[in-house]
C-alpha cells in the first residue's frame, strides 16, 4: 500500500502543544491538523491524487484572491495589526478551502469527467 504525503500535514498539529507552554491559546487551532493523519490508513490511489490536486488548486485560488485584497487593504490603512490579521485570515481560509474541497471531492467521487 502506497502512503501519501498528506499525512505529513498532521505534524502541524504539534504546534498546538506550544499553546500549552506559551499561554497563547490561539495555537490550539493547530490541533485540527491531527485529522490529516486519518488518510494515512486509507488506500492512496489515482482518484485521491486527482482530488488532492483539485482541492489544492481551489486553496491556491482562494489564497491569491485574499492575498491581493489583503495587500490593498493593508496598503490603504498602513497598519501592522491589519497585516497580522490578514495573514492569519489568508492562512485559515486556504486551509479550510483545501480541507472542505477535499472532503467534498472525496464524498462525491469526482473524476475526470467534470
Amino acid at each position: 500500500m502506497k502512503k501519501g504525503k498528506l499525512r505529513f500535514l498532521g505534524l502541524l498539529g504539534m504546534i498546538g502543544f506550544a499553546g500549552l507552554f506559551t499561554g497563547n491559546y490561539g495555537l490550539f487551532g493547530f490541533f485540527g491538523f491531527f485529522a490529516f493523519f486519518g488518510p494515512a490508513f486509507k488506500q492512496q490511489d489515482e482518484l485521491l491524487q486527482l482530488n488532492l490536486r483539485r482541492a489544492a488548486m481551489n486553496a491556491f485560488a482562494v489564497s491569491m484572491v485574499t492575498l491581493v485584497l489583503a495587500m490593498v487593504i493593508v496598503s490603504i490603512y498602513k497598519s501592522f495589526q491589519a497585516a497580522v490579521i490578514f495573514l492569519a485570515l489568508v492562512f485559515a481560509l486556504q486551509i479550510l478551502t483545501f480541507t472542505f474541497s477535499l472532503m467534498y471531492y472525496e464524498r462525491k467521487g469526482a473524476g475526470y469527467n467534470e
